[in-house]
């Protein structure tokens, strides 16, 4: 089959169907002047025609006024590119929508979001089922964006992890009910077990039995630690709880008190915008985990946007690490059900984008010692190494005898996976 997105990625709907015909209908907008975006569409009626009744809804709308269209109108008219025609009524449809319609001077995040989702094209009734499936943008727009201030190399860097090494971490586990020096004393011996990254989990809220202040100094001191004992370096992401006016200055305050990273929700709990604010600020020089929770909200459903959209957003926005699942997991996360998709968006974040660094895959949400091996070896890259951030929460924290078991566990795991391949 004809690939349809870079990877050959197809959504779901479309999967174990037959690609029919393809129909070029040939924009008027040079791929450099426009944002291609790309849309799964099913329909009673005729596809071309809905196809060009959505671009144009979704930029000017049909002329009004005296006389005829403008030269400038007809200009800012999005069009149809082509159409890759699956079943009646039910395709992938390409659409160009012209740059000069975006001002200059303000920030592109919102007004590609307005072009490709914020209009009502989630809600029109002529299709039965819509998904936003990609953006991709041109150069003069991507460079706008400051994407990932580290990538796997800047991890590794930072962590003292040699190549091709992947980043073995956790996330604090009971979700609250934890004093300071109870996060601070797990981490402690997580970190004594080699493990190279901690955050917190994102139900930890700063409630008063765990002020953050206290919290991050003292889990700070137990990292600097557990480093003077053996030479292990080790992140820590504290959860960024805090309006949007004052972000990015708790921010700094919890750099200052000892954070080597920081995470926030970037889905539901903020947007993506926040990321991109908190990554351009040339103070908050930390690595950013953008989390997921949510996604599944926007990703499912018949009138949805794919993931790798999302995944591709956080990305050219700062986000240093974003969980997408985990294989061979059926009993956790929606988006560890479909192997097709985890590599899709392992794509998403390493691409070749000019300019733009990649965003580190986690696997996280059932990872276990029995699944460790293959989640391994599914992100391994010749580039980039074993490019992943291997979270494991409650299982390497819950262990018997304690996380510096669990951890040595893990990364004697990783060792012999690393020394079978010659690597």
């Amino acid at each position: 089959m004809e690939k349809i997105l870079k990877n050959g990625y197809l959504p779901k709907e479309l999967r174990n169907k037959k690609l029919k015909e393809i129909i070029k209908l040939k924009s008027v907008h040079k791929k450099e002047e426009s944002i291609e975006i790309v849309y799964y569409l099913k329909c009673e009626g005729n596809i071309v025609e809905i196809a060009k009744k959505l671009a144009l809804d979704e930029t000017t709308g049909k002329w009004i006024g005296k006389g005829k269209p403008t030269s400038l109108f007809k200009k800012c008219i999005a069009d149809v590119d082509k159409i890759y025609i699956f079943d009646k009524g039910e395709g992938i449809v390409f659409i160009r929508t012209p740059i000069i319609n975006l001002s200059e001077e303000k920030d592109p995040l919102y007004q590609i979001l307005m072009l490709a989702v914020g209009g009502p094209v989630l809600e029109f009734v002529y299709y039965s089922d819509v998904a936003l499936i990609d953006i991709n943008l041109p150069p003069k727009t991507l460079e706008k964006f400051p994407g990932p201030l580290f990538g796997i190399e800047g991890i590794r860097k930072i962590t003292e992890t040699p190549f091709p090494y992947p980043i073995v971490g956790t996330i604090i586990k009971p979700c609250a009910g934890l004093t300071e020096k109870e996060v601070a004393d797990k981490c402690y011996l997580a970190a004594k077990g080699g493990i190279k990254f901690i955050k917190d989990d994102e139900k930890m809220l700063s409630p008063s039995y765990c002020d953050e202040k206290k919290k991050i100094k003292l889990v700070n001191a137990a990292l600097k630690k557990a480093y003077e004992e053996t030479g292990n370096r080790c992140i820590y992401a504290p959860h960024l709880v805090e309006r949007v006016d004052k972000i990015k200055e708790t921010a700094k305050k919890y750099i200052e008190y000892g954070a080597s990273g920081l995470m926030l929700n970037v889905v539901l709990g903020h947007n993506f915008e926040v990321l991109k604010i908190l990554r351009e600020d040339p103070d908050i020089n930390v690595p950013l985990y953008a989390h997921s929770g949510g996604r599944s909200a926007l990703s499912t459903g018949n009138r949805r946007i794919e993931d790798g959209v999302i995944v591709k957003i956080i990305r050219l926005c700062g986000g240093d690490f974003f969980q997408h699942g985990v294989f061979g997991v059926s009993d956790t996360h929606i988006a560890s059900l479909d192997d097709n998709l985890l590599y899709h968006l392992v794509f998403v974040m390493r691409e070749n984008l000019k300019g733009i660094k990649d965003t580190i895959p986690v696997s996280a949400g059932g990872l276990r010692i029995e699944n460790l091996k293959l989640n391994l070896e599914k992100h391994f890259d010749e580039k980039l190494g074993y490019d992943v951030a291997l979270l494991a929460g409650s299982y390497l924290l819950g262990h018997p005898q304690g996380p510096y078991k669990r951890a040595k566990e893990f990364n004697n795991i990783v060792q012999r996976v690393i020394n079978s391949v010659g690597l």
